[in-house]
C-alpha cells in the first residue's frame, strides 16, 4: 500500500505590522482554499489558533520585531523553518515604522507619548533579514497576491522563484504621456521595484516605492530629476525616501561611482 507524500508545514506569522498582506493572501479567494489542500498549517493566527510545531517547511514572517520577545520569536522561528519568506514592506525594508529611526532623539520622542510608563521597548527597527536568514523576500504594501501565489508555489516545487527586476514606470499607464515626475510631483516609480500594477500614479499618486527599490539604480540621477522637475530639497527627498523604512535598501542597490 503506497503512503501519500507528507504535506509541507507552513507558518504564516506576524510580528510588529498592520496584518494587510496576510489579508491579501485571503483575497485569493478559492485558490487560496485549493492551496490550503496541499500542505499543513502549522501557525496562521489570523485563520484558526493552532497547537506549537517543532517544525516549519516553511514559515512566511510578516511585519518587523521591534520588542525582545518579537526578535526571541523570530529567531527561533528562523530555527524551526527549513525555509523563511519575509512578506511585504514592513518585513522587507522596514515599513512605515521605520520612521521613527530617522527623525531625532527617538527616547525623548517615547518620553513624550508615555510619560507614565516605564520598560518599553524602542530599539531601531530593522527589516527582517537584518535580523536573520531570509530565504526569499515578497515585497510590498500589501503585497501582490498573485506574485505570492506563484512564488509560493515554485518554492513548494522546488523550482527557482523569482522577481523581475524592473522599475514601476514600465507597468506605470502614463509612461509614454502625463509622466508624473515631468509633471513635477515626487514619483519614485523609476528606482521602485515594480509587480504591484502601478495603481498609485494610475489614479493620479506619485509612486512611494512601498516595494522598495530595483536593483542597479543610478541614484543620483533620481534625486537630481526629484530637485528639477518636483523641485524638492534635500530633507524633502530623504523623507519621501524614508516613508516605508526603504532609504537604506535604496542607498544600498544604488550604481557606485
Amino acid at each position: 500500500m503506497n503512503k501519500e507524500p507528507k504535506k509541507p508545514v507552513i507558518a504564516i506569522l506576524s510580528l510588529t505590522c498592520c496584518e494587510g498582506c496576510q489579508v491579501a493572501i485571503f483575497d485569493l479567494g478559492e485558490r487560496f482554499l485549493e492551496f490550503l489542500t496541499k500542505v499543513n498549517i502549522g501557525d496562521f493566527r489570523l485563520a484558526e489558533e493552532l497547537p506549537d510545531v517543532k517544525h516549519y517547511d516553511i514559515a512566511i514572517v510578516e511585519g518587523t520585531a521591534i520588542t525582545k520577545e518579537q526578535l526571541r520569536r523570530l529567531k527561533i522561528v528562523r530555527k524551526k523553518s527549513k525555509i523563511l519568506i519575509a512578506l511585504g514592506a514592513c518585513a522587507c525594508v522596514g515599513g512605515p515604522q521605520e520612521i521613527k529611526d530617522y527623525r531625532g532623539d527617538k527616547n525623548r520622542l517615547l518620553r513624550y507619548v508615555y510619560p507614565n510608563i516605564r520598560g518599553i521597548d524602542n530599539p531601531n527597527v530593522k527589516s527582517v533579514k537584518e535580523l536573520v536568514k531570509v530565504d526569499f523576500e515578497i515585497p510590498g504594501c500589501p503585497i501582490n497576491k498573485d506574485e505570492f501565489f506563484s512564488v509560493i508555489n515554485k518554492i513548494l516545487k522546488g523550482e527557482k522563484a523569482e522577481i523581475e527586476q524592473k522599475p514601476v514606470c514600465e507597468e506605470c499607464p502614463r509612461k509614454n504621456k502625463n509622466c508624473l515626475l515631468l509633471l513635477g510631483k515626487p514619483c519614485l516609480g523609476a528606482i521602485s521595484l515594480a509587480g504591484c500594477g502601478a495603481p498609485c500614479p494610475a489614479n493620479n499618486f506619485p509612486c512611494d516605492g512601498c516595494r522598495g527599490p530595483r536593483k542597479k539604480i543610478n541614484l543620483e540621477a533620481m534625486k537630481k530629476a526629484l530637485k528639477y522637475k518636483a523641485h524638492l530639497h534635500d530633507n524633502e527627498i530623504e523623507m519621501i525616501m524614508e516613508r516605508f523604512g526603504e532609504k537604506n535598501e535604496i542607498i544600498k542597490n544604488s550604481i557606485k561611482k
